[in-house]
Protein backbone atom coordinates (compact mmCIF):
# COMPACT_ATOMS: atom_id res chain seq x y z
CA UNK A 1 0.00 0.00 0.00
CA UNK A 2 1.26 3.44 -0.81
CA UNK A 3 0.30 7.27 0.26
CA UNK A 4 -0.60 10.51 -1.71
CA UNK A 5 -0.24 13.33 0.42
CA UNK A 6 -1.66 17.00 -0.57
CA UNK A 7 -0.36 19.85 1.60
CA UNK A 8 -2.69 23.20 1.92
CA UNK A 9 -0.45 25.45 3.58
CA UNK A 10 -3.14 27.95 4.53
CA UNK A 11 -4.70 28.89 7.12
CA UNK A 12 -6.91 32.03 8.75
CA UNK A 13 -4.84 32.38 11.70
CA UNK A 14 -1.04 30.97 12.68
CA UNK A 15 -1.78 28.95 16.05
CA UNK A 16 0.76 29.88 18.91
CA UNK A 17 2.34 26.64 19.13
CA UNK A 18 2.31 25.33 15.13
CA UNK A 19 5.71 24.95 13.96
CA UNK A 20 4.94 23.71 10.86
CA UNK A 21 4.64 24.91 7.48
CA UNK A 22 1.70 26.91 6.75
CA UNK A 23 0.76 30.88 6.06
CA UNK A 24 -2.24 33.61 7.30
CA UNK A 25 -1.30 35.41 4.43
CA UNK A 26 -2.55 34.92 1.22
CA UNK A 27 -5.20 36.24 -0.61
CA UNK A 28 -8.14 34.43 -2.91
CA UNK A 29 -6.47 34.90 -6.36
CA UNK A 30 -3.18 32.96 -4.15
CA UNK A 31 -5.64 30.00 -3.30
CA UNK A 32 -6.57 29.82 -6.69
CA UNK A 33 -3.32 29.35 -8.39
CA UNK A 34 -2.11 27.07 -6.02
CA UNK A 35 -5.00 24.54 -6.29
CA UNK A 36 -4.16 24.88 -10.58
CA UNK A 37 -0.24 24.08 -9.41
CA UNK A 38 -0.88 21.52 -7.18
CA UNK A 39 -3.20 19.76 -10.03
CA UNK A 40 -0.43 20.19 -12.56
CA UNK A 41 2.26 18.83 -10.01
CA UNK A 42 -0.20 15.72 -9.23
CA UNK A 43 -0.99 14.58 -12.91
CA UNK A 44 2.66 14.62 -13.51
CA UNK A 45 4.01 13.31 -10.52
CA UNK A 46 1.70 10.15 -10.22
CA UNK A 47 3.27 7.05 -10.03
CA UNK A 48 1.02 4.40 -11.61
CA UNK A 49 -0.12 2.96 -8.05
CA UNK A 50 -3.38 0.91 -7.82
CA UNK A 51 -3.97 0.56 -3.97
CA UNK A 52 -3.10 3.90 -2.02
CA UNK A 53 -4.64 6.08 0.30
CA UNK A 54 -4.76 10.17 -0.30
CA UNK A 55 -4.84 12.40 2.67
CA UNK A 56 -5.48 16.33 1.73
CA UNK A 57 -3.66 18.09 4.67
CA UNK A 58 -2.45 21.71 5.73
CA UNK A 59 -2.37 24.00 6.71
CA UNK A 60 -6.10 23.83 6.78
CA UNK A 61 -7.28 22.33 3.94
CA UNK A 62 -11.19 23.49 4.94
CA UNK A 63 -10.36 27.16 4.26
CA UNK A 64 -10.52 26.99 0.72
CA UNK A 65 -14.00 28.35 -0.30
CA UNK A 66 -16.88 25.91 -2.11
CA UNK A 67 -15.77 26.90 -5.57
CA UNK A 68 -11.95 26.10 -5.34
CA UNK A 69 -13.08 23.09 -3.00
CA UNK A 70 -15.15 21.45 -5.46
CA UNK A 71 -12.44 21.97 -8.43
CA UNK A 72 -10.00 20.21 -6.06
CA UNK A 73 -11.97 17.44 -4.81
CA UNK A 74 -13.43 16.95 -8.67
CA UNK A 75 -10.10 16.85 -10.36
CA UNK A 76 -8.80 14.40 -7.52
CA UNK A 77 -12.07 12.36 -7.86
CA UNK A 78 -11.03 12.35 -11.67
CA UNK A 79 -7.31 11.89 -11.56
CA UNK A 80 -7.20 9.04 -8.51
CA UNK A 81 -10.15 6.12 -8.71
CA UNK A 82 -11.01 4.71 -5.53
CA UNK A 83 -8.06 5.07 -2.85
CA UNK A 84 -8.50 2.86 0.01
CA UNK A 85 -8.68 5.69 2.26
CA UNK A 86 -9.62 9.24 1.83
CA UNK A 87 -9.11 11.80 4.80
CA UNK A 88 -9.71 15.44 4.53
CA UNK A 89 -8.34 17.73 7.37
CA UNK A 90 -10.34 20.74 8.64
CA UNK A 91 -10.59 23.13 11.09
CA UNK A 92 -14.25 23.79 13.40
CA UNK A 93 -13.82 27.59 12.05
CA UNK A 94 -14.02 27.08 8.49
CA UNK A 95 -16.09 23.65 8.29
CA UNK A 96 -19.70 23.78 6.77
CA UNK A 97 -22.54 21.74 5.45
CA UNK A 98 -22.01 22.75 1.78
CA UNK A 99 -18.35 21.34 2.49
CA UNK A 100 -19.31 18.56 4.04
CA UNK A 101 -21.56 17.62 1.20
CA UNK A 102 -18.90 18.20 -1.49
CA UNK A 103 -16.50 15.93 0.52
CA UNK A 104 -19.20 12.73 0.46
CA UNK A 105 -19.81 13.54 -3.40
CA UNK A 106 -15.88 13.44 -4.27
CA UNK A 107 -15.68 9.72 -2.13
CA UNK A 108 -13.74 11.72 0.78
CA UNK A 109 -13.83 8.89 3.74
CA UNK A 110 -12.70 10.22 6.81
CA UNK A 111 -12.67 13.56 8.19
CA UNK A 112 -10.17 14.73 10.66
CA UNK A 113 -11.25 17.72 12.51
CA UNK A 114 -8.77 19.98 14.55
CA UNK A 115 -10.38 20.67 17.61
CA UNK A 116 -7.85 20.05 20.33
CA UNK A 117 -9.93 21.43 23.05
CA UNK A 118 -13.65 21.97 24.06
CA UNK A 119 -12.43 24.32 26.60
CA UNK A 120 -12.21 28.26 25.62
CA UNK A 121 -9.85 29.05 28.25
CA UNK A 122 -7.63 26.61 26.91
CA UNK A 123 -8.27 27.19 22.95
CA UNK A 124 -7.11 30.99 24.07
CA UNK A 125 -3.57 29.65 25.08
CA UNK A 126 -3.26 27.92 21.94
CA UNK A 127 -4.12 30.74 20.11
CA UNK A 128 -6.93 28.72 18.32
CA UNK A 129 -9.74 30.91 16.89
CA UNK A 130 -12.93 28.35 17.34
CA UNK A 131 -14.80 28.35 20.52
CA UNK A 132 -15.80 25.57 22.70
CA UNK A 133 -19.31 25.52 21.72
CA UNK A 134 -18.25 25.79 18.10
CA UNK A 135 -16.10 22.53 18.00
CA UNK A 136 -18.66 20.41 19.39
CA UNK A 137 -21.51 21.83 16.77
CA UNK A 138 -18.81 21.36 14.10
CA UNK A 139 -17.46 18.08 15.25
CA UNK A 140 -21.71 17.18 15.90
CA UNK A 141 -22.16 18.03 12.23
CA UNK A 142 -19.27 16.22 10.37
CA UNK A 143 -20.79 13.15 12.39
CA UNK A 144 -24.07 13.20 10.51
CA UNK A 145 -21.72 13.05 6.94
CA UNK A 146 -18.57 10.83 8.38
CA UNK A 147 -18.62 7.58 10.26
CA UNK A 148 -14.98 7.63 10.04
CA UNK A 149 -14.27 10.83 11.88
CA UNK A 150 -10.98 11.58 13.62
CA UNK A 151 -10.98 14.13 16.32
CA UNK A 152 -7.10 15.85 17.18
CA UNK A 153 -6.79 16.85 21.23
CA UNK A 154 -3.95 19.03 22.54
CA UNK A 155 -3.17 17.93 25.99
CA UNK A 156 -0.25 19.73 28.76
CA UNK A 157 -1.38 22.79 28.18
CA UNK A 158 -0.58 25.39 30.28
CA UNK A 159 -3.56 26.11 33.00
CA UNK A 160 -4.69 22.15 31.54
CA UNK A 161 -5.50 20.31 34.78
CA UNK A 162 -6.93 16.57 34.91
CA UNK A 163 -10.24 17.40 35.34
CA UNK A 164 -9.93 19.98 32.30
CA UNK A 165 -8.47 16.55 30.00
CA UNK A 166 -11.16 14.45 31.49
CA UNK A 167 -14.00 16.90 30.45
CA UNK A 168 -12.29 17.12 26.83
CA UNK A 169 -11.95 13.47 26.66
CA UNK A 170 -15.42 12.48 27.61
CA UNK A 171 -17.09 15.00 25.52
CA UNK A 172 -15.14 14.10 22.46
CA UNK A 173 -16.46 10.26 23.37
CA UNK A 174 -20.13 11.87 23.37
CA UNK A 175 -19.65 12.50 19.53
CA UNK A 176 -18.70 8.75 18.74
CA UNK A 177 -15.53 9.62 16.84
CA UNK A 178 -13.86 6.21 14.90
CA UNK A 179 -10.45 7.82 15.89
CA UNK A 180 -9.23 10.28 18.59
CA UNK A 181 -5.21 11.62 18.08
CA UNK A 182 -4.34 13.32 21.24
CA UNK A 183 -0.84 15.34 21.28
CA UNK A 184 1.49 16.43 23.96
CA UNK A 185 2.12 20.15 23.49
CA UNK A 186 5.18 20.96 22.70
CA UNK A 187 7.20 23.84 21.99
CA UNK A 188 9.00 24.23 18.92
CA UNK A 189 11.16 26.66 16.99
CA UNK A 190 10.28 30.51 17.47
CA UNK A 191 6.58 30.05 17.73
CA UNK A 192 4.84 32.61 20.00
CA UNK A 193 4.27 30.48 22.82
CA UNK A 194 8.39 29.70 22.84
CA UNK A 195 8.58 33.33 23.34
CA UNK A 196 5.98 33.83 26.35
CA UNK A 197 7.78 30.54 28.16
CA UNK A 198 10.77 32.29 27.29
CA UNK A 199 9.60 35.54 28.86
CA UNK A 200 8.09 33.46 31.99
CA UNK A 201 4.77 34.16 30.85
CA UNK A 202 4.08 30.50 29.93
CA UNK A 203 4.40 27.49 32.57
CA UNK A 204 4.44 23.98 31.07
CA UNK A 205 2.14 21.51 33.22
CA UNK A 206 4.84 19.89 35.88
CA UNK A 207 6.28 16.16 34.22
CA UNK A 208 4.18 14.83 37.32
CA UNK A 209 1.27 16.27 36.15
CA UNK A 210 2.05 15.21 32.65
CA UNK A 211 2.47 12.18 32.77
CA UNK A 212 -0.87 11.27 34.74
CA UNK A 213 -2.73 13.09 32.19
CA UNK A 214 -0.71 10.81 29.73
CA UNK A 215 -2.26 8.11 31.22
CA UNK A 216 -5.41 8.96 32.07
CA UNK A 217 -5.98 9.14 28.25
CA UNK A 218 -5.97 6.10 26.91
CA UNK A 219 -7.74 4.52 30.59
CA UNK A 220 -10.90 7.24 29.24
CA UNK A 221 -10.69 5.87 25.51
CA UNK A 222 -11.00 2.57 26.05
CA UNK A 223 -13.69 3.21 28.30
CA UNK A 224 -15.31 4.21 24.76
CA UNK A 225 -13.77 1.34 22.67
CA UNK A 226 -10.89 3.16 21.08
CA UNK A 227 -7.62 1.23 21.71
CA UNK A 228 -4.02 2.64 21.35
CA UNK A 229 -2.22 1.28 18.38
CA UNK A 230 0.23 4.32 18.57
CA UNK A 231 1.61 6.36 21.27
CA UNK A 232 -0.52 9.40 20.28
CA UNK A 233 -3.69 7.78 18.40
CA UNK A 234 -6.38 5.58 19.51
CA UNK A 235 -9.23 3.91 17.18
CA UNK A 236 -12.17 1.58 17.30
CA UNK A 237 -11.04 -1.90 15.64
CA UNK A 238 -10.55 -2.00 11.87
CA UNK A 239 -10.49 1.99 11.76
CA UNK A 240 -7.21 2.37 12.06
CA UNK A 241 -5.92 5.71 9.63
CA UNK A 242 -4.35 3.71 6.90
CA UNK A 243 -2.30 6.66 5.52
CA UNK A 244 -0.99 7.36 8.57
CA UNK A 245 0.27 3.44 8.79
CA UNK A 246 2.41 3.79 5.89
CA UNK A 247 4.44 6.44 7.88
CA UNK A 248 5.16 4.42 11.01
CA UNK A 249 5.97 1.40 7.99
CA UNK A 250 8.09 3.92 6.38
CA UNK A 251 6.56 3.29 3.50
CA UNK A 252 6.52 4.75 0.12
CA UNK A 253 4.60 7.76 -0.33
CA UNK A 254 3.79 11.36 -3.00
CA UNK A 255 4.15 14.55 -1.64
CA UNK A 256 2.30 17.27 -3.33
CA UNK A 257 2.34 21.21 -2.99
CA UNK A 258 4.75 23.15 -1.36
CA UNK A 259 7.02 21.89 1.86
CA UNK A 260 5.76 18.60 0.92
CA UNK A 261 8.24 15.33 0.96
CA UNK A 262 7.84 12.62 -0.91
CA UNK A 263 9.50 9.08 -0.17
CA UNK A 264 9.56 6.96 -3.15
CA UNK A 265 12.34 4.26 -4.58
CA UNK A 266 14.60 4.60 -1.58
CA UNK A 267 15.20 8.34 -1.59
CA UNK A 268 13.65 11.62 -0.13
CA UNK A 269 12.06 14.34 -2.39
CA UNK A 270 11.54 17.91 -1.19
CA UNK A 271 9.42 20.66 -2.42
CA UNK A 272 10.22 23.77 -1.59
CA UNK A 273 8.37 25.44 1.31
CA UNK A 274 7.01 28.95 -0.44
CA UNK A 275 3.60 28.56 -1.77
CA UNK A 276 4.78 31.67 -4.64
CA UNK A 277 7.75 30.11 -5.52
CA UNK A 278 6.40 26.51 -6.13
CA UNK A 279 3.38 28.12 -8.40
CA UNK A 280 5.81 29.88 -10.22
CA UNK A 281 8.23 26.93 -11.08
CA UNK A 282 5.16 24.85 -11.87
CA UNK A 283 3.34 27.29 -14.08
CA UNK A 284 7.14 27.42 -16.02
CA UNK A 285 7.22 23.67 -16.07
CA UNK A 286 10.17 23.54 -13.53
CA UNK A 287 10.74 20.24 -10.82
CA UNK A 288 9.37 21.98 -7.35
CA UNK A 289 11.78 19.64 -5.95
CA UNK A 290 14.67 21.24 -4.36
CA UNK A 291 16.61 18.73 -2.67
CA UNK A 292 17.10 15.06 -3.17
CA UNK A 293 18.21 12.71 -0.53
CA UNK A 294 19.31 8.64 -1.16
CA UNK A 295 19.14 6.80 2.11
CA UNK A 296 21.53 4.28 2.38
CA UNK A 297 20.23 0.47 3.04
CA UNK A 298 21.30 1.21 7.05
CA UNK A 299 19.40 4.21 7.05
CA UNK A 300 16.45 2.54 5.62
CA UNK A 301 16.60 0.18 8.45
CA UNK A 302 17.31 2.03 11.37
CA UNK A 303 14.38 4.58 10.36
CA UNK A 304 12.24 2.15 9.46
CA UNK A 305 12.44 0.47 13.26
CA UNK A 306 12.18 3.68 14.82
CA UNK A 307 9.10 4.53 13.36
CA UNK A 308 7.70 1.25 13.80
CA UNK A 309 8.43 1.27 17.52
CA UNK A 310 5.77 4.14 17.72
CA UNK A 311 2.84 1.37 17.37
CA UNK A 312 1.87 -0.69 19.64
CA UNK A 313 2.41 -3.82 17.17
CA UNK A 314 6.14 -2.83 17.34
CA UNK A 315 8.57 -3.99 14.47
CA UNK A 316 9.58 -7.25 12.67
CA UNK A 317 13.26 -7.23 12.24
CA UNK A 318 12.15 -10.33 9.73
CA UNK A 319 9.90 -7.94 7.95
CA UNK A 320 12.14 -5.28 7.40
CA UNK A 321 15.28 -7.64 6.56
CA UNK A 322 12.40 -9.35 3.27
CA UNK A 323 11.82 -5.42 2.54
CA UNK A 324 15.14 -3.95 3.33
CA UNK A 325 17.78 -6.39 1.89
CA UNK A 326 20.68 -7.52 4.20
CA UNK A 327 21.38 -4.66 6.29
CA UNK A 328 17.76 -5.71 8.30
CA UNK A 329 19.57 -8.43 8.95
CA UNK A 330 21.77 -7.02 11.56
CA UNK A 331 18.43 -5.61 13.30
CA UNK A 332 17.59 -8.18 15.30
CA UNK A 333 20.44 -7.66 17.44
CA UNK A 334 20.38 -4.22 17.96
CA UNK A 335 16.68 -4.79 19.61
CA UNK A 336 17.79 -8.03 21.53
CA UNK A 337 20.65 -5.42 23.11
CA UNK A 338 18.20 -2.64 23.66
CA UNK A 339 15.63 -5.40 25.45
CA UNK A 340 18.60 -6.40 27.61
CA UNK A 341 18.74 -2.59 28.74
CA UNK A 342 14.93 -3.04 29.35
CA UNK A 343 14.18 -0.57 26.66
CA UNK A 344 12.17 -2.62 24.79
CA UNK A 345 10.26 -5.69 25.29
CA UNK A 346 9.22 -8.81 22.98
CA UNK A 347 6.29 -10.20 21.68
CA UNK A 348 6.93 -13.03 19.96
CA UNK A 349 8.58 -11.60 16.67
CA UNK A 350 8.12 -8.27 17.25
CA UNK A 351 10.13 -5.77 20.06
CA UNK A 352 7.68 -2.88 21.07
CA UNK A 353 8.41 0.09 23.84
CA UNK A 354 6.96 -1.38 26.85
CA UNK A 355 3.46 0.76 28.25
CA UNK A 356 5.50 2.00 31.19
CA UNK A 357 7.92 3.30 28.79
CA UNK A 358 6.00 5.10 26.63
CA UNK A 359 5.88 8.60 27.69
CA UNK A 360 9.79 8.55 27.12
CA UNK A 361 9.17 7.00 23.39
CA UNK A 362 11.46 9.32 21.19
CA UNK A 363 14.30 8.60 23.77
CA UNK A 364 14.42 5.02 22.93
CA UNK A 365 13.73 5.77 19.33
CA UNK A 366 16.72 7.69 19.22
CA UNK A 367 18.60 5.02 21.10
CA UNK A 368 17.54 2.79 17.67
CA UNK A 369 19.08 5.35 15.32
CA UNK A 370 22.24 5.73 17.46
CA UNK A 371 23.34 2.25 18.29
CA UNK A 372 26.57 0.89 18.18
CA UNK A 373 29.20 4.12 17.14
CA UNK A 374 29.86 4.64 14.91
CA UNK A 375 26.95 4.14 12.97
CA UNK A 376 25.13 5.68 10.26
CA UNK A 377 25.35 9.54 9.84
CA UNK A 378 21.98 11.28 11.31
CA UNK A 379 21.48 14.72 10.52
CA UNK A 380 20.50 17.20 12.89
CA UNK A 381 17.16 17.42 11.54
CA UNK A 382 16.54 13.85 11.53
CA UNK A 383 17.81 14.40 14.97
CA UNK A 384 15.90 16.65 16.11
CA UNK A 385 12.64 15.53 14.66
CA UNK A 386 13.03 12.01 15.91
CA UNK A 387 12.30 13.69 19.28
CA UNK A 388 8.92 14.86 18.42
CA UNK A 389 5.32 13.82 18.45
CA UNK A 390 5.34 12.35 14.67
CA UNK A 391 2.24 10.99 14.78
CA UNK A 392 -0.23 12.26 11.69
CA UNK A 393 2.78 14.23 11.02
CA UNK A 394 5.20 11.86 10.51
CA UNK A 395 4.80 13.33 6.70
CA UNK A 396 6.94 16.30 7.52
CA UNK A 397 9.42 14.71 9.66
CA UNK A 398 12.71 14.85 7.36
Amino acid sequence: MKGIYLHIPFCRKKCGYCDFPSTDRWEEALLKAYIDAILRDMEASLPPWKDYTLYVGGGTPSILPPNLLERLLSALKELLHHPLEFTFEANPESLTREKLELMVQAGVTRLSLGVQSFNDRLLTVLGRIHTGKEALRKAAMAREYMDNLNLDLIFGIPGQGLQDLEKDLETALALEPAHVSAYSLTLEGTTPLVHQAAQGNLTMPPEEEWLQMFHLIPEILSSGGLVRYEISNFARPGRECLHNLIYWENGEYLGVGASAVSHLGGKRLFRGKDPRTYIQKISQGISPVVEKEDLPPRRKVLETAMVGLRTTQGVDPAAIEEKWGAEGGKLKAILEDLETQGLLERNRNRWRIPERLLPVANEVMVKVLEFKKPCIPVSKEVRQNAHRSIGKNYRRVH
